[in-house]
């Protein structure tokens, strides 16, 4: 029978065979295009020890009788912030803006937590609060950033739409998924082996995708720079 450990187990590997792939590909990215690349080799890198800490147990604490895993906590505070981080610097998305954008999955993931611990109305309250923001920053980045990005080069802006249109599809799944395990539809293991289904197409999918289009990534850098043109800085 297919058990938690098991899951985890499998999970652990593939992030690992993943970022050893991305390692041996980063030597092959030119020096000049690797700066968007190592936050995401390292959100696979420390996906890999947070899910293999998981397996053997580390960092589990039960809150109010719901089980609190804090490498994972931890991992996707870490991970979706760098995520949202790569995609509105692709963008050119600087100041406010990029502090609102980089902001708004952490606020998610941190109010989905509360929010399952200690449920009721504040629960509820909680959980809304995840459905809105998603909405909210999805409106934001498709209106208000779009139309500050119009004078940027057209192979980078395409390449921020891609990246953008994929964060918000694949986050936008998985708090469907979430909302709907919160409902216990799903017995243990089904629950297990989706939850860790996403978490890999999220992060090993953009990886992906980042890694087969660094030609578009022209001047983006973590770094906001002075010869930086057409960003978007509008709050």
């Amino acid at each position: 029978m297919i058990d938690l450990p098991l899951v985890t187990t499998g999970s652990t590997a593939v992030y690992a065979v993943a970022l050893v792939v991305l390692l041996l590909w980063l030597r092959r990215v030119p020096v000049d295009r690797r700066t968007l690349c190592y936050p995401i080799v390292l959100i696979v890198g420390t996906s890999a020890v947070a899910v293999g800490l998981n397996t053997v147990g580390v960092g589990l604490v039960t809150i109010n009788g719901y089980e609190v895993t804090f490498p994972t906590f931890l991992n996707d505070l870490f991970s979706y912030a760098l995520l949202y981080l790569v995609m509105a610097r692709i963008g050119g998305i600087e100041g406010r803006a990029l502090a609102l954008v980089v902001a708004t999955p952490v606020a998610q993931r941190v109010a989905f937590e509360f929010g399952v611990v200690f449920g009721g109305l504040f629960g509820l309250g909680a959980l809304g609060f995840v459905i809105v923001a998603h909405l909210a920053i999805a409106a934001y980045l498709l209106g208000p950033i779009w139309r500050s990005i119009q004078s940027m080069p057209e192979q980078r802006r395409l390449l921020h739409w891609k990246a953008r249109n994929l964060v918000l599809f694949l986050m936008g799944m998985l708090i469907v998924y979430a909302l709907i395990s919160v409902g216990g539809i799903f017995d243990t293991v089904t629950s297990d082996i989706i939850n860790q289904y996403m978490g890999i197409l999220i992060r090993v999918g953009f990886a992906g995708f980042l890694f087969t289009n660094l030609d578009a990534v022209g001047g983006a850098s973590l770094r906001p720079s002075a010869r930086e043109t057409g960003g978007a800085t509008a709050d």
